[in-house]
C-alpha cells in the first residue's frame, strides 16, 4: 500500500530543492529549467505572494502547485510559475503518478479548491492523459487551451556545426559584426565562478547598470525595477550557489556594453536575458554576446541553448523546441 503523499510548505520545497530538481531532470517532454526550484520559487515569490503551498511529495515524484482564491472562499490551483505559463508542476518519471497525487487531493467534496489553471505538459504525454482521466472520472469539466512554444538551438557538434544549422545570410552577417567588433576593440569577459556574495552582487550591479542604458530599461520593460529585478535577483542567487549560473559581458574600452546571462541545468543552458547599452546598437551587441556564449557552451559540453518562449528573432538562432499546452478544469456545477 503506497503511503499518504507528504505535504510541504515553501520552504519545505526549498530544503527538498536537490531531490525536486531530480525529478524534474527524469520527467520526460517537458520544460525542465522552467520546472526546476532555481525558476519557480523565485517567479511564485516574485508574481504571486498571496498564494498557499499545494506541494505533495510522493514516491519519486512531485505536484507542486498554489492556491489563489477565486469566489466565496473558493481557490484556484495553478502551477508555481503562470507568469509565463512554462512550468509543469507534474515531476517525475512517471508524471502521471504527480497527477494521481493532486487528483486525490482535490476531488473530494471538502476539499476547497474548485478549479484547476495548469500548464506546461504535452498534449500526447502521460500527464495531460492522466488529467483527462480524472476529469471524466471526477465530473469536472476539461478544458484544452492554446499552446506555448519555444526556440532552442542544438550545440550537439559544436561551433562549426551549429554555424552550419544557420542560413547563408546568418553566418555572413555573424562573420561581418565580429569583424567590425574586433576592429573597433570589443572584447569578452564570462563569468561562471561565484565564490561569495559579494562576487555575485558585482555581477548584478554591472548588468543593472548597462539595462539602465538599453532601450528596454529606458522604456521601463527591462530587469532593473521590480516584480522582474526581484525574479532575476533571486534566481542567479540559486544559480550561483550551484555553480550553474552563465554570464558574458562584451566591453568596450573598459566600458561594459551588452551582457548575457543564463542558467545550466540537465546538459542545456537556459538563456534568461540579453540586452546591451542602446548607444552602442551600431555594433550589434546583443548579437555578439549571443555568440560568446554558444562559443563557451560549445567548449563546455554543454548540448542545447533554450532561447524560451517564441519570439521572430528566435528562429534564426533555433529550431523549435517542445510545444506545451495549457487546461482549465473546473469542479461540477462551478
Amino acid at each position: 500500500m503506497k503511503a499518504d503523499p507528504e505535504r510541504l510548505d515553501f520552504a519545505g520545497l526549498d530544503a527538498r530543492a536537490e531531490d525536486f530538481d531530480a525529478c524534474v531532470a527524469r520527467t520526460p517532454s517537458i520544460d525542465l529549467y522552467c520546472s526546476s526550484s532555481a525558476w519557480v520559487q523565485p517567479a511564485r515569490r516574485a508574481f504571486t505572494r498571496g498564494a498557499q503551498p499545494l506541494v505533495l511529495a510522493g514516491d519519486a515524484c512531485y505536484a507542486a502547485l498554489m492556491t489563489l482564491p477565486i469566489r466565496g472562499g473558493r481557490l484556484a490551483a495553478l502551477p508555481l510559475e503562470f507568469a509565463w505559463r512554462l512550468a509543469c508542476p507534474f515531476v517525475g518519471a512517471d508524471p502521471a503518478a504527480a497527477v494521481d497525487l493532486l487528483s486525490a487531493a482535490v476531488e473530494p467534496p471538502d476539499s476547497a479548491v474548485d478549479a484547476l489553471v495548469l500548464s506546461g505538459f504535452v498534449a500526447d504525454g502521460p500527464a495531460f492523459a492522466r488529467l483527462h482521466h480524472f476529469a471524466q472520472r471526477a465530473g469536472w469539466s476539461f478544458d484544452a487551451l492554446e499552446s506555448d512554444g519555444r526556440y532552442v538551438a542544438d550545440l550537439t557538434g559544436g561551433v562549426d556545426a551549429f554555424m552550419r544549422r544557420r542560413s547563408a545570410g546568418f553566418r555572413a552577417n555573424i562573420r561581418r559584426e565580429r569583424r567590425l567588433a574586433a576592429r573597433d576593440g570589443v572584447t569578452y569577459e564570462a563569468l561562471s565562478v561565484f565564490d561569495s556574495d559579494a562576487s555575485l552582487m558585482s555581477a548584478w550591479t554591472r548588468i543593472q547598470a548597462i539595462e539602465r542604458r538599453s532601450w528596454k530599461g529606458r522604456d521601463g520593460h527591462g530587469i532593473d525595477a521590480d516584480p522582474m529585478r526581484g525574479f532575476y535577483r533571486d534566481m542567479t542567487r540559486r544559480l550561483a550557489r550551484r555553480g550553474a549560473l552563465r554570464v558574458v559581458f562584451a566591453r568596450r574600452a573598459d566600458q561594459d556594453i551588452a551582457y548575457v546571462f543564463g542558467g545550466v541545468f540537465a546538459g542545456t543552458y537556459r538563456g534568461l536575458q540579453v540586452s546591451f547599452d542602446d548607444a552602442f546598437r551600431p555594433l550589434a551587441p546583443g548579437v555578439l554576446v549571443h555568440l560568446e556564449m554558444i562559443e563557451r557552451l560549445c567548449a563546455e559540453g554543454v548540448i542545447a541553448y533554450d532561447l524560451g518562449s517564441e519570439m521572430p528573432y528566435k528562429a534564426r538562432w533555433g529550431e523549435r523546441g517542445v510545444e506545451t499546452v495549457r487546461v482549465a478544469m473546473y469542479r461540477a456545477g462551478q
